[in-house]
């Protein structure tokens, strides 16, 4: 980073020259934006390109969405055509939200069959001899040592609810119900948005979210998901069972598959985003950013042609070693300041003229961050706080849908839901004994022998990878 341009941040930064500082901070911004989203979208599409020789996708609408990746990358990138940027901007959009579209989908099946997936690994051993001959206070203790071999308190919360996950659910309805409504209390007083999250995740985990398209998207996961939401587990044969275990076994590999496609994609388009975003507000070109051009306009006559990239791209690749790095230390010294610039120099920003521009810096900075499907609504300045009432209302919107839900499903499919659930709050023991009485009386109450082999096994190896 230039001399000038960290001056400019830490003036801006104490409130120094405001109104000579912020068009010198939206150039540096927008500048090294541009030029980072550049560089990450030259290796991603050539990674694209590079696995579509090995791998073709078996969603449609991945070839759907290269298209418009290809064509806005020639228009903004080679040949500078800026004239349609809004109309532009909302096309590449309405492809962002329909791939986020698409991965809810995905993830509503993954964690809707991992109801069944759930049951499934409890039945393995119930077509065989259990030895009874188990003592299950010394497994307890075992266990409860795991938990609390190291001291890093994040590490023990997170092995605890992977542990309860897995337990034996014996808890009632009611009990659930409290730790649901723990859980939101601890929300009290932060965004109403962030206690939607939560409800959100909740309702996610236990299988009961299905997003729009979810019974149209995908024909191959809805046939195999009612087949499983059909049948009678108390009395499943153990080729049932065999033939159950590999279907999901399948679908795992076919939404994996899918998902590394959509993951990959996501990103590319939120770099393409982020180039047609910052291209009308960089002036000069730097040798990197002609580098990338030159690695991009290899990967699209590949695509153009069906023909292997051109070698060139892997020469201009040399010459942006360490390039990438470089900005990203940039982006991290010069990014802590955006947001509060744009809270709180609202009025500046009007008086410059810059309004537009800082919108678009902080919509890129949300292109660019790690959360790659993050939702690019416009930041709310003054966000709604969650009372009591609102976290009540919430609780009671989720009750009722959970009491629906174990009303017309059996015994297991509820506590295959309530375990998904354990797993996901946050820690709701008050203390370590309360821990290992958790422990304690979960083992000791499944009353069902195979099904107590089958946790042991699940958590036995979850501590031998651990």
């Amino acid at each position: 980073m230039q001399k000038q341009d960290r001056l400019v941040i830490k003036q801006l930064g104490n409130k120094q020259n405001v109104e000579e500082n912020l068009p010198k901070y939206a150039d540096f911004m927008s500048r090294t934006y541009y030029e980072y989203s550049l560089i990450q979208l030259a290796m991603n599409l050539y990674t694209l390109q590079e696995r579509s020789q090995e791998y073709v996708s078996t969603d449609p609408y991945v070839e759907e969405a290269l298209y418009a990746i290809q064509k806005f990358t020639g228009f903004y990138v080679l040949d500078k055509k800026y004239e349609n940027r809004e109309k532009d901007r909302k096309e590449i959009h309405e492809i962002r939200n329909r791939i986020t579209a698409k991965m809810r989908i995905l993830t509503s099946y993954t964690d809707a069959l991992q109801i069944y997936e759930y049951i499934l690994n409890r039945l393995e051993y119930s077509y065989e001899m259990v030895d009874d001959d188990f003592d299950v206070d010394a497994y307890s203790q075992k266990v409860f040592q795991y938990l609390f071999h190291e001291n890093d308190k994040m590490v023990v919360n997170s092995k605890i609810q992977m542990v309860v996950s897995q337990l034996p659910v014996r808890i009632t309805k009611s009990r659930f119900y409290d730790i649901l409504n723990e859980s939101l209390k601890i929300y009290t007083g932060t965004e109403c948005s962030s206690v939607d999250d939560f409800a959100e995740t909740i309702r996610a985990c236990s299988g009961l979210y299905r997003p729009e398209g979810f019974e149209t998207e995908y024909p191959v996961l809805q046939e195999v998901l009612k087949e499983l939401e059909g049948l009678d587990y108390l009395n499943l044969s153990q080729e049932q069972w065999q033939y159950y275990s590999d279907r999901l076994k399948e679908m795992a590999t076919y939404i994996e598959n899918i998902v590394t496609d959509y993951l990959l994609l996501e990103d590319i388009v939120n770099e393409v985003y982020a180039v047609m975003t910052a291209s009308v507000y960089v002036k000069e070109e730097t040798k990197e950013m002609g580098y990338a051009t030159k690695v991009l306009e290899c990967v699209l006559e590949a695509m153009a042609n069906e023909t292997p990239i051109s070698e060139m791209a892997e020469d201009c690749f040399f010459a942006l070693e360490g390039a990438p790095e470089a900005l990203s230390e940039k982006l991290m010294q010069g990014e802590g300041l955006l947001f509060d610039v744009w809270s709180e120099q609202q009025d500046a920003l009007k008086q410059t003229g810059l309004t537009e521009q800082y919108a678009d810096l902080n919509l890129i900075s949300k292109l660019l961050c790690n959360s790659i499907f993050i939702d690019l609504k416009p930041d709310v300045l003054e966000p709604e706080i969650a009372d009591s009432l609102y976290i009540n209302q919430v609780r009671d919107k989720l009750v009722e849908e959970f009491s629906i839900s174990f009303a017309s499903q059996n015994k297991l499919v509820n506590r295959a839901r309530m375990a998904m659930v354990l797993g996901n709050v946050p820690v709701f023991f008050n203390s370590q004994q309360e821990i290992s009485d958790y422990l304690s009386y979960s083992l000791q109450h499944c009353n069902n022998n195979s099904e107590l082999k089958a946790v042991v096994a699940i958590i036995d190896e979850m501590m031998e990878e651990d």
